[in-house]
């Protein structure tokens, strides 16, 4: 029996899919990166989000990447030592820590994204160009819906507390 072959006899027909090419995809990329790079997963996540939107803290880290914040908070303290992350006092309130993407760190995420980028040329091969982008909106879709499906079971906390 192939491993492919359970993509037929699981009940979880979308899920699993998704979850199957991920690792396959990604997992193999994320060792690459860390003998390249010298990054772990956790560290991309971080210089990823604030690429997306510099002067985050960590609590805006954990809330866009649903990371806990000790997984959050170690990968910072490295990309601090490497260079890669400033911290900053946020100016509007002096009990925050803002970070910053340093050149370092700007250059160390787009070898690595490159590297995922000739990944997911490879990984969306089989598909035309229509169907990419069909696949991309029905993602994309699916992704912007997480806020509702996310607070109904089995993903809530139905245990009673106290």
């Amino acid at each position: 029996m192939k491993l492919i072959d359970i993509l037929d006899a699981t009940p979880i027909d979308i899920g699993y899919r998704i979850s199957f090419l991920t690792n396959f995809w990604r997992e193999p990329l994320l060792r690459r990166m860390e003998r390249e790079t010298g990054l772990i997963r956790p560290e991309l996540t971080v210089l990823m989000c604030l690429d997306f939107r510099a002067g985050l803290n960590a609590r805006d880290i954990c809330e866009i990447t649903e990371q806990p914040s000790n997984t959050v908070s170690r990968a910072v303290a490295p990309l601090m030592a490497k260079g890669m992350v400033s911290r900053r006092q946020d100016e509007e309130d002096g009990r925050r820590k803002l970070l910053f993407l340093e050149p370092e760190g700007r250059e160390a995420l787009a070898s690595a994204m490159a590297l995922f980028e000739d990944a997911e040329r490879h990984l969306t091969a089989s598909l035309s160009p229509g169907e990419r982008d069909l696949l991309k909106d029905l993602l994309d879709r699916m992704a912007r819906d997480v806020p509702r499906w996310q607070k109904l079971p089995p993903y809530r906390d139905e245990t009673p507390h106290g």
